[in-house]
């Protein structure tokens, strides 16, 4: 199995390590008394027209049964990632066949991984005032980049990644405040149950704008209150 090379770079400084809490009806992470709202939560809540009429279409109690399975596979193949990211034993999850094979194909992306600052890293920005965890921060093909790890049923549309692209852009900014390091780079790796796996690449000053402007329309939750 490949050793990856781990470099932790003191990312949080004298900074504490914000805490995961669940409040006002969405995740939130926590700094001393400060609140900062989720960015999953938050692009979560912005309204997707072809979701919307899927869930219409085959009905709540369908649609929310789907949703389960997607993330309990979604919270396996990340497990397993993570474990060989983090050099650690992968056996333990051989009897997951679908997840584990799952990631047998998407090692080859993962492989193109080294030098790893982070993984499972939560950070806030106070000058977005939201949160969020990254999947990996990390090289990728010799370059920094924020990475995030997906699973799919089926290979997606590029047209239906951008939330993808706006939740990395979220942590490429997040990461950047705290370490004054550009981080640009944002690579989205999703496996698919039918053995396809997509890499995609991006740069963060593409939607950097358009996630600010978001920000700033979601600034009447009651969350932010």
């Amino acid at each position: 199995m490949r050793e990856f090379k781990h470099i932790p770079d003191g990312t949080y400084g004298k900074q504490a390590v914000p805490k995961i809490v669940n409040s006002g009806g969405m995740r939130q992470y926590k700094v001393g008394d400060e609140m900062f709202p989720s960015i999953t939560s938050i692009l979560s809540r912005i309204s997707s027209e072809g979701i919307d009429a899927w869930k219409e279409r085959v009905g709540t109690d369908v649609a929310n049964l789907i949703c389960q399975n997607a993330i309990n596979r979604g919270n396996k193949f990340h497990k397993i990632c993570e474990a060989y990211l983090g050099n650690g034993c992968i056996c333990r999850f051989e009897n997951h066949l679908l997840e584990f094979g799952m990631f047998e194909q998407a090692r080859a992306a993962l492989d193109r991984i080294s030098d790893i600052v982070g993984i499972e890293m939560p950070m806030v920005s106070r000058e977005l005032m939201i949160g969020g965890t990254a999947d990996i921060i990390a090289k990728f093909d010799g370059i920094d980049s924020v990475i995030d790890l997906k699973s799919s049923t089926t290979p997606k549309r590029e047209s239906w990644c951008k939330k993808f692209f706006l939740q990395e852009t979220a942590y490429s900014l997040m990461f950047e405040e705290i370490t004054s390091r550009p981080t640009e780079q944002m690579v989205t790796i999703i496996a698919s149950e039918n053995g396809t796996v997509q890499v995609l690449v991006r740069n963060r000053d593409d939607f950097t704008q358009e996630l600010k402007e978001i920000i700033s329309q979601c600034r009447s939750w009651k969350v932010w209150a």
